[in-house]
């Protein structure tokens, strides 16, 4: 899997994603994923939001400034940015039920919090600022659970569901995360989560 690296800049936020995943069918229906590292800083600056495309791709986001973050813990909906992942050829199912089975995300990662909320800040300086990851912006997602993306097998006969899902788009936000109320400090924000796909 290759994960492709961009230079920080001052008052940047750098959302790298791999997506070359190799879905390859197992007895446990895991069905490929990869690797979203965070980057982040806390600064009274702003810059302009850029993105590519690709199997690896990366989203800058605008930096946050303390005041943002204001004194209590909780999700930041400012300069939250979008992401998302092309999803296409999910193998991995039982193409012999008789039942649809949904596809599922994962978020995980050795930075997730206890309650499961947010990514802490791992190696970056700023504290009591880590990452949420929203659906629509605002509302966080639950890490290390099983998240149905909303797209199933299909059946080619009536009968069976043989068929994968037909290729989608998942769309979710990083969000910054205040998760030290009124202690915050300013300082970078580097934090990763890994992404699985599983059936159910």
């Amino acid at each position: 899997m290759k994960i492709v690296m961009l230079n920080k800049t001052a008052a940047g936020l750098f959302l790298l994603t791999a997506c070359n995943a190799a879905f390859a069918s197992t007895t446990t229906a895991d069905v490929g994923g990869g690797t979203i590292t965070f980057y982040g800083s806390v600064t009274d600056a702003t810059c302009n939001v850029t993105t590519n495309s690709g199997s690896d791709f990366s989203v800058d986001l605008n930096p946050v400034t303390t005041s943002d973050l204001g004194t209590t813990a909780g999700v930041i909906s400012t300069n939250a940015k979008q992401f998302t992942l092309n999803i296409d050829g999910c193998s991995g199912f039982d193409s012999t039920s008789t039942a649809a089975q949904t596809l599922m995300i994962t978020f995980s990662g050795g930075n997730v919090s206890d309650d499961n909320t947010y990514l802490k800040n791992g190696s970056g300086t700023a504290s009591g600022v880590g990452i949420g990851i929203t659906k629509d912006g605002s509302t966080l997602v639950a890490l290390n659970t099983a998240l149905d993306t909303g797209m199933a097998t299909t059946s080619s006969d009536g009968t069976t569901y043989d068929t994968a899902p037909a290729s989608g788009t998942l769309s979710y936000y990083a969000n910054y995360y205040n998760y030290g109320g009124s202690s915050v400090a300013a300082g970078s924000v580097v934090t990763t989560a890994t992404y699985t796909f599983t059936y159910e």
